[in-house]
């Protein structure tokens, strides 16, 4: 595949991921024709939305927001590995350091997204003493991702001593 293409799509998802972040912490809803696409954030149904104060829209924002910005850095690090290897820098400390930043931020704006929602509902019931229900949650997609973010620093792992090998190698020459 096109490392353009790749790249296209990567900033394609930050952008769909921003648009998502907009339409799930206000109350404006997409429209195409006549059906209108409700979008809230996780634990939050569109009923509830509608009935958020100021103070919880903005605090529950305030709190996802942090989830999607490392993402969104982690997004920003392998857009920079790509074009490392558009130069062919494969085994480069560089581009090491970018999959393991990509890994680091994506498995992190993981953890924080599977804390958020009790956070938030805790911040919640702070702010106007309703007892809202307190929930956690791990999804399947989530504990797949935590294992390939795993898996990206093993990649790196062997990609630094694939780099240590071609310095040694270039050396006996």
């Amino acid at each position: 595949m096109n490392i353009t293409l790749i790249r296209c799509l990567l900033w394609l998802c930050v952008a769909v991921q921003a648009a998502f972040f907009f339409f799930a912490w206000t109350t404006f809803a997409p429209a195409i024709g006549s059906m209108t696409i409700d979008i809230t954030a996780t634990g939050v149904s569109a009923a509830t939305k509608l009935g958020l104060t100021g103070a919880q829209r903005a605090f529950g924002a305030a709190l996802d927001a942090l989830p999607v910005l490392v993402l969104g850095y982690g997004l920003w690090r392998l857009d920079r590995l790509l074009l490392n290897f558009r130069r062919q820098d494969l085994f480069t400390p560089q581009s090491v350091a970018h999959l393991r930043a990509f890994a680091g931020a994506t498995l992190t704006a993981t953890l924080l997204a599977i804390v958020e929602l009790p956070l938030r509902t805790l911040g919640w019931r702070l702010i106007t003493g309703a007892r809202w229900p307190l929930q956690i949650g791990l999804t399947g997609e989530q504990a797949m991702l935590i294992l390939v973010c795993g898996l990206f620093y093993l990649v790196t792992r062997m990609m630094q001593e694939g780099g240590r090998l071609a310095q040694e190698n270039e050396g006996f020459i």
